[in-house]
């Protein structure tokens, strides 16, 4: 008789690590999603676009 591990204990052995390193790169995506910056700063020419569209749907006396 050995004191080798059963069949089950070394695929939950493989599972969990498999389950650590998807654990492992949800993490690494989330820290590159949190350093991107989610709105570009925005030009010049792109505010006056918008300050024109804005004032199309303005209501006239």
């Amino acid at each position: 008789m050995g004191s080798g591990l059963s069949t089950g204990a070394v695929v939950a052995i493989a599972f969990n690590c498999l389950i650590a390193c998807l654990i492992l790169l949800l993490f690494l995506i989330l820290c590159k999603a949190c350093r991107t910056p989610s709105c570009p700063d925005r030009s010049p020419s792109h505010e006056a676009d918008e300050r024109g569209n804005e004032e199309k749907y303005l209501l006239q006396p």
